[in-house]
């Protein structure tokens, strides 16, 4: 267990992974019109030289694009070099954090074997429909890694080279500017960890910069093999077999559960918590009928997520979840008619569910979209999906 303090805001492109690099409104004059003085002569306006692009001031630029939402930024770097330059700026996103216009974006880790490394993807709008599209400036990560959000980053830490040789690096990425930089290595290597952020500080079990006091649990296996975790009620759950286990760090304790636990019951990898509620998908005739289960930590027990009965689910152990601006984002692979077929296409599906309590306590979810948003020959693993700020 160990934990990493966030203490620098600086970004550099980490392109180099040798180096050690550190991060009018004006109203308008109103003119009355004098209907006894003579019209312009039309020679005068046809001679007044056209707006040109490159003249538009910069500050009305970034007044403008400001208020634009970023999924329009790559089309609008297109209109000139003066668009790019505001759009590439960090002055930029400062105002509009400052403003309070950040928006949430979903990032998502996927690889297509046995061609394709892992790639991250960005999840966006385009014409009202959702799609990803690939972020070629991201380096590929290693497999076995463990990744948490804070703000605008995403770190990234350990995995494993070749088959059964872990690594101690770790990579920030600034998702401003899908740039990234290796920051200070842990201490161990580490593959398949768990970890969380809690109080503003990374916590990763086990081991990087400070150890914490145990006594780890004794039903928890000696490799640290803890692929599905998340944080809940300030503690760090993570599965370990059959059993669940939780760390508090504030109090520095260990709790542990057995496989006939209410917290595994109905855990499984497609899960993530949203108002400090764990939601996960399951099999449709575990718990009522309904696809979508949720943990409540105070009262230890799941519940069935109503009105969530009726879409296609992209399956319980391959998919992926992820808590978007409150609701439920759940991406899955799915398979064309001709499934059966070596060259059929493999469909990424997202299904966006939004999220209701009613005054009985149940919650309802509403499915508003089901949609494809990425295609290819190759059968899809999706790693994770995690959203940030930006």
């Amino acid at each position: 267990m160990a934990l990493i303090s966030e203490t620098s805001d600086d970004v550099s492109n980490g392109s180099d992974p040798n180096k050690d690099p550190e991060d009018l409104h004006k109203k308008p004059q109103e003119e009355e019109e004098n209907q006894n003085e003579k019209p312009k002569e039309e020679e005068q306006v046809e001679n007044l030289a056209p707006i040109r692009r490159r003249d538009i001031p910069v500050i009305l630029i970034e007044r403008t694009v400001t208020l634009i939402r970023r999924c329009h930024y790559p089309r609008l770097s297109l209109i000139s070099k003066a668009f790019r330059h505001v759009i590439s700026s960090e002055h930029l996103f400062v105002t509009r954090s400052s403003l309070g216009l950040t928006e949430p974006v979903l990032y998502t880790l996927i690889s297509f074997p046995p061609f394709e490394a892992p790639s991250w993807f960005i999840l966006h709008r385009s014409n009202m429909s959702l799609r990803l599209s690939r972020i070629s400036s991201l380096p590929p990560m290693f497999p076995g890694y463990t990744a948490v959000t804070i703000g605008h980053k995403i770190y990234v830490m350990g995995g494993r080279v070749g088959l059964n040789q872990p690594v101690n690096t770790v990579i920030v990425i600034d998702c401003r500017f899908h740039k990234w930089k290796y920051i200070q290595s842990m201490k161990r290597e580490r593959c398949y960890a768990a970890s969380g952020v809690i109080d503003g500080i990374i916590y990763v079990v086990k081991g990087i910069w400070e150890t914490l006091p145990g006594p780890f649990s004794s039903v928890a296996s000696s490799s640290g093999f803890f692929p599905i975790h998340v944080v809940l009620d300030n503690k760090i759950y993570m599965l370990d077999g059959q059993h669940c286990l939780a760390y508090d760090p504030r109090l520095r304790r260990w709790q542990n559960w057995g496989p006939e636990s209410p917290q595994r019951h109905y855990w499984y990898a497609c899960s993530c918590v949203v108002d400090d509620l764990l939601y996960a998908i399951v099999p449709q005739w575990c718990l009522a009928g309904s696809l979508i289960v949720v943990y409540d930590p105070r009262d230890m027990v799941w519940r069935p997520v109503k009105g969530v009965d009726d879409f296609p689910s992209p399956g319980y152990l391959e998919s992926r979840m992820a808590s978007f601006g409150g609701k439920l984002v759940i991406l899955g692979w799915h398979q064309t008619k001709n499934s059966c077929a070596r060259d059929s296409e493999k469909i990424v599906m997202c299904v966006e569910v939004a999220l209701g309590r009613r005054e009985d306590g149940d919650i309802w979810g509403k499915v508003e979209s089901t949609s494809p948003v990425h295609s290819s020959f190759s059968w899809p693993i999706i790693d994770i999906s995690r959203t940030v700020t930006v």
